[in-house]
């Protein structure tokens, strides 16, 4: 999410940037009144809270395996955080991909979901930044940055040292996702506006085959059902308030449908389910003077109704994503821990 001109940082499709030019916007909240005057600390030991009865969440990954989650900015109210999903499920559901820091290079790693420790590491690269199966689960697009350039690239999911560059622009590409058909590859540009001086992320796709680009609208992070390739999900930050908001755009007609918004409270990162008829989101949680806000994961229909909050942790709840039965989220949390890392958890949905 993005705002205006910063000198020496950028965080550009939510990603950190050096000395570059514009910063995405963050999500501002409601600013309650001598909340910052005292600082507000997080327990993160706590696996589940109150308002969370009745859904079940269960712990994927353990803290020696090192997971890496998207980064979270959080001052005075206003929060700022990298919004492509940083977990892809396999289309059948066996494996969880995620990404995991080892000797200070961040890579994608695989963990069967049917139980066991052992994790296998699928690229070596220096700095992977998010992820996506292919329909048929044999490769895994994903973004990487080096060198202050953000390009898209495609590895097998399963076995294979070929990479695959797909994208190798001077613009800064992210969140890639395929089609339902895997013909395509749908991913967020973004680029310089020169009339309007200003920074804006478009979704674009590129045929696999013949690496022909098409740009559709703008918004960021791309989302579609596995039904279908009519439809997609993105999110737009709003002009005025800087705050997120969730649209669909019919592909074939053009026409765009405004889903979520909200004048206090920003989401991101639209997931949609298997079916395709809800999306989970990830959406602020406004202070209070005993509590900081945070981010936490929520649900909505995809005509716009029935908007639920899921999670309620004060630690960061980020990045969901269905598994092909449409009744569990794998996402990343804070929580059950002493320290604020993260894991990958998944919670059943009723």
């Amino acid at each position: 999410m993005y705002y205006g001109q910063l000198p020496k940082i950028a965080l550009v499709g939510g990603v950190t940037l050096a000395l570059a030019s514009c910063q995405p916007r963050g999500t501002i909240t409601r600013t309650v009144p001598k909340v910052e005057l005292r600082e507000r600390t997080v327990d993160y030991r706590n696996l589940t809270v109150p308002e969370e009865g009745g859904i079940r969440f269960t712990k994927f990954t353990e803290e020696n395996e090192d997971v890496v989650g998207p980064y979270i900015r959080s001052t005075e109210g206003v929060i700022t955080w990298y919004t492509p999903g940083m977990i892809a499920v396999s289309p059948n559901g066996e494996k969880v991909a995620y990404v995991a820091e080892r000797d200070s290079k961040r890579n994608i790693f695989i963990k069967n979901t049917g139980g066991g420790r052992t994790t296998i590491q699928r690229t070596f690269r220096n700095n992977v930044l998010d992820m996506s199966y292919s329909p048929d689960g044999e490769y895994i697009v994903f973004t990487e940055e080096q060198n202050n350039d953000y390009n898209i690239l495609q590895i097998r999911a399963n076995q294979g040292a070929a990479i695959q560059q797909i994208s190798a622009t001077s613009y800064r590409e992210s969140s890639p996702v395929y089609s339902h058909d895997g013909e395509l590859i749908f991913y967020t540009q973004g680029e310089t506006v020169s009339s309007i001086n200003d920074y804006r992320y478009y979704i674009w796709s590129v045929n696999r085959s013949t690496a022909l680009k098409t740009q559709y609208s703008e918004g960021f992070n791309p989302s579609l059902s596995k039904g279908g390739n009519d439809v997609i999900a993105v999110c737009r930050n709003n002009r005025e308030t800087g705050r997120g908001e969730i649209y669909t755009i019919n592909l074939l007609t053009g026409q765009e449908t405004l889903i979520l918004s909200d004048p206090e409270v920003g989401y991101s990162s639209p997931s949609l389910s298997p079916d395709g008829k809800t999306l989970a989101i990830v959406g602020t949680t406004i202070a209070t003077e005993n509590r900081k806000e945070n981010l936490d994961i929520y649900t909505v229909g995809i005509d716009g109704t029935n908007v639920t909050q899921l999670t309620f942790h004060p630690g960061h709840d980020v990045s969901p994503i269905w598994d092909p039965t449409g009744k569990e989220l794998y996402f990343l949390a804070q929580r059950g821990n002493t320290d604020g890392s993260r894991d990958v958890w998944k919670m059943t949905i009723n």
